[in-house]
């Protein structure tokens, strides 16, 4: 079904402010299927229409305590937990450099993201801008890309599990907790999306209070204060350290590096199901990059001050024991005995929160591609409580495909997943930096006022053109690491492979549907703007919800005080 852009371009002098009730009514009404904004002339929020009846569109019903740990806590799983080794055996100087490079990258792409998703919150967030700004064909092949991004990051979760577990049961097959854990995150992923959220909450709690324990107890150990010996920064002057390999060490880092802390756009995707994405998904952008700066830079850093390099239980090929967590590691060598057990449990939560944020983000991309035409039309189904099952069901028994050829060598696996995750994030995000640039271009083009916007990114334009920039040259360098010392098979195909696969998707469909880059000014900015609310009405709704915020907090402090 095609729309044209003036059927939803509403003219504010003609429209009164909408009530708080008629706000929430109003966003059910779009996201239901009642109203269907588009993405460049294509629907997007139901395949109600496109295939068999009694089926409803994405649900809004995420709050802000909800997107918030969405976005942390599906960045935080086994790259953080467990990977995290693997950056550390290449130097402490390497794996700090790498990850604050990231964080770079990560702040300057959610600051575009931020400004997209406040002003267009659709299903599909950046994968459809691709086809609305860019071209349809860069859109598919994005929507694809970040498909198979999330589907191998789950599969690296559910084989990653089984590692912690294995502390403890060190007899039975890590087969099993793989199946385990691929069954309750689907089971959380088939409730409702506020049930979602809620779970989500719960576990990106659990796992940023056992990373605040770590820090706390990193920093004393470092100190000296904990196991018996006062490292300091000794171990930057350790053997090969701080750099491990030189140059081509510290590139080969970044892969890892990206794969670890990659889910922060996250924040794009869960817009389209957030109750108010004007307040809700600017404060989200902003909270994001602080977190990850504190809760990755500095664990990294705390991690080279007590871990050597080739401690012999970091993950690396060589290494078979279960104790592999840098993160239980610090706990032994504080001589916490218990904690260690605790840090465990926290690394199983780990991975049944990365891998059910990773299925949600998976499923609604694969949800939003069928409607849009880019995918079998039954995935674009959804249940009356707005749950794309089908596109659920596909993700899982795909992910499950991936997830079995641990059974031919776990290591391997690993490292290739983690490859393609950590590049295929890559890719998204310089995808992220190419679309903002075309929005900016479109939105002057057509003489829009910039005020209109209620986000804008700082430091545009150089930030987009920084990190689209960065990105290159840590993507092309990884080439590097694998002719350093003789041709690298594994590491040049575990670090390349996404980028054939994208150019293809993009090759492909430009070749069938015969797409040409949409020009600036054909470019739709009004389809599915601020939620399908006009700029008054969008005021209105968000000075309720602030005068609301202030009222409730007043009178907690009023209540305090008389007791």
């Amino acid at each position: 079904m095609v729309e044209s852009q003036q059927s939803h371009h509403r003219h504010p002098a003609h429209e009164p402010a909408a009530s708080e009730n008629d706000a929430n009514t109003k966003q059910q009404q779009i996201y239901a299927g009642e109203e269907k904004p588009g993405a460049g002339g294509v629907e997007i929020s139901s395949a109600a229409s496109a295939t068999d009846q009694g089926h409803t569109g994405l649900h809004r019903g995420l709050t802000q305590r909800y997107i918030s740990f969405i976005a942390l806590g599906g960045v935080i799983g086994s790259g953080l937990f467990i990977g995290s080794g693997t950056a550390l055996s290449t130097g402490p100087g390497s794996a700090l450099v790498a990850y604050s490079v990231v964080s770079v990258i990560i702040y300057f792409t959610m600051t575009s993201l931020g400004e997209l998703a406040t002003y267009l919150p659709i299903p599909g967030s950046f994968n459809a801008y691709g086809s609305r700004f860019v071209d349809p064909a860069f859109g598919f092949a994005l929507s694809w890309n970040y498909w198979l991004n999330w589907v191998s990051t789950v599969a690296n979760e559910a084989g990653a599990v089984a590692i912690p577990i294995s502390y403890w049961l060190p007899d039975v097959h890590f087969a099993v907790w793989g199946v385990v854990l691929m069954a309750a995150v689907f089971v959380i992923n088939a409730a409702t999306v506020r049930g979602y959220g809620e779970a989500e909450f719960w576990f990106a709690l659990v796992k940023i209070l056992a990373i605040v324990m770590f820090i706390v107890v990193a920093a004393v150990v470092a100190g000296g204060g904990l196991g018996g010996h006062r490292y300091g920064f000794e171990l930057w002057h350790y053997r090969e350290a701080p750099f491990v390999g030189g140059f081509g060490g510290a590139l080969n880092t970044f892969i890892q590096a990206g794969f670890s802390m990659q889910g922060s756009e996250l924040v794009g995707v869960v817009a389209a199901e957030s109750k108010t994405p004007a307040k809700l998904i600017p404060r989200a952008t902003k909270q994001i990059v602080v977190r990850l700066a504190l809760f990755f830079v500095l664990t990294i850093f705390l991690m080279g001050l007590v871990i050597p390099y080739d401690d012999p239980r970091l993950i690396n090929e060589d290494s078979d024991a279960s104790i592999s967590s840098p993160f239980t590691l610090v706990f032994l060598k504080a001589g916490i005995a218990p904690a260690a057990h605790i840090m465990n449990a926290v690394l199983v939560t780990s991975s049944v929160s990365a891998c059910s944020s990773g299925l949600y983000a998976a499923c609604r991309t694969a949800h939003v591609m069928a409607t849009q035409g880019h995918a079998p039309a039954i995935l674009g189904r959804t249940t009356r409580r707005g749950v794309p099952l089908y596109a659920l069901i596909f993700c899982t028994l795909f992910t499950l495909g991936l997830w079995a050829f641990n059974f031919v060598g776990q290591g391997i696996v690993f490292v290739f997943l983690s490859g393609i995750s950590g590049v295929a994030g890559y890719v998204a995000w310089a995808s992220i930096c190419v679309v903002h640039i075309r929005f900016r271009m479109a939105w002057k083009r057509q003489g829009r006022d910039l005020g209109e916007l209620r986000y804008r990114a700082p430091f545009y334009p150089f930030g987009p053109v920084f990190c689209f920039v960065l990105i290159c040259v840590v993507v092309f360098g990884q080439a590097y690491p694998s002719f350093e010392n003789g041709f690298d098979s594994v590491t040049f195909f575990s670090s390349f492979i996404e980028l054939p696969l994208f150019a293809g998707f993009w090759a492909a469909w430009k070749w069938w549907r015969k797409t040409r880059l949409v020009p600036l000014d054909a470019v739709d900015l009004d389809t599915g703007a601020r939620g399908g609310f006009t700029i008054e009405e969008e005021s209105d709704m968000l000075d309720r919800i602030h005068a609301k915020g202030f009222k409730a907090r007043l009178g907690r402090v009023l209540s305090a005080i008389i007791g």
